[in-house]
């Protein structure tokens, strides 16, 4: 930390709500961003009294509530492409490609199977998105890790969870950076990580009033009912070629002669992407951080892991562009 800023003092701090709230965006891969920026925020002496997330946000946000970050991260920079293909488990396409078993049984190395959200030291509010009515719906209790596998639910690509006669997808449809669901939390201070800066749309203030809720339903995770309708069955010796298949569905495949149109996973995440930009958008013209960070990241497919490092740089990159506002806005007044 920086000496002058040690020493600054603002006695008007003590006359407002000092509480920091963090909201992490939706974005794939991309949120691996995430790790950095806390990991910053840290190393500024900054506290994070809560927590909202969307998708990987919640992830991330779910990681560090738990205090199992730092160990996250550490397994991560040693994981191989094999290693995340190997998460994967496949069903037939019928609302989705991946049952997502996979990647929860992997968080759950890291986060106990029994975790309640009413129980982490850290407040965390966990965004998916009810696939009947397109409003987001907030888990601040229930299983921990049954609400993250709602959030993740891409939609095409993860199968979706069922929840009391609804369905629930990625919490990035609906609200791909829920600044406004840690507001309600109780955040006077609010940090913001958008992964989607870089698509220039037109905002639309009225679609805004009429599609994202203003904090969402908030419920209890204890509904959910993970369905594996059509799961594959694959043994050893079929795993190193659907290896391949996943390779080519994400588009991750070097070897592979570029083709004249997108795969399919490829065109669900561009897609995506495209939506989460402009709901993002319409997002902060009426839900304004006090500080808004966002990683360059354009680039980086919503499903390559494959250069973690460059993902950790550039969070703390975006850190470091926004750290005169993290002073200014946050450091003095907490």
């Amino acid at each position: 930390m920086r000496k002058e800023e040690n020493k600054m003092f603002n006695p008007l701090k003590y006359f407002r709500n000092r509480r920091v709230g963090l909201a992490l965006g939706s974005g794939g891969s991309k949120g691996v961003a995430h790790i950095a920026v806390i990991e910053y925020l840290r190393n500024m002496g900054i506290p994070i009294h809560m927590i909202s997330g969307s998708s990987i946000g919640a992830v991330v946000g779910a990681l560090y509530a738990t205090g199992s970050l730092d160990k996250f991260k550490e397994d991560l920079l040693r994981k191989t492409k094999r290693d995340f293909y190997g998460l994967v488990d496949p069903v037939f396409p019928r609302s989705g490609l991946v049952q997502g078993r996979g990647f929860i049984n992997y968080l759950a190395e890291y986060i106990p199977s029994a975790t309640n959200i009413e129980d982490l030291s850290i407040p965390l509010g966990v965004v998916a998105t009810d696939f009947s009515n397109g409003k987001s719906v907030v888990f601040r209790s229930g299983n921990l890790l049954e609400a993250l596998r709602a959030s993740i639910s891409i939609p095409g690509v993860l199968v979706p969870v069922r929840y009391e006669g609804t369905w629930l997808m990625d919490g990035g449809v609906a609200n791909p950076l829920p600044v406004n669901v840690v507001k309600n939390m109780g955040a006077g201070i609010t940090i913001a990580v958008n992964l989607h800066p870089r698509l220039n749309k037109p905002v639309m203030k009225s679609y805004l009033r009429d599609s994202v809720d203003r904090g969402g339903v908030v419920i209890d995770s204890g509904g959910i009912i993970n369905e594996g309708d059509g799961e594959l069955k694959t043994d050893k010796a079929g795993q190193a070629g659907w290896l391949k298949s996943v390779e080519q569905w994400l588009g991750l495949n070097k070897k592979q002669k570029e083709s004249p149109l997108p795969n399919i996973v490829e065109t669900i995440t561009q897609a995506i992407d495209i939506m989460e930009f402009v709901n993002t958008a319409l997002v902060l013209e009426f839900y304004k951080p006090s500080v808004l960070i966002e990683p360059n990241l354009v680039d980086v497919s919503s499903l390559d892991f494959s250069d973690v490092s460059r993902l950790l740089t550039e969070g703390y990159h975006a850190c470091t562009r926004s750290r005169k506002a993290l002073v200014r806005k946050v450091k003095i007044w907490v």
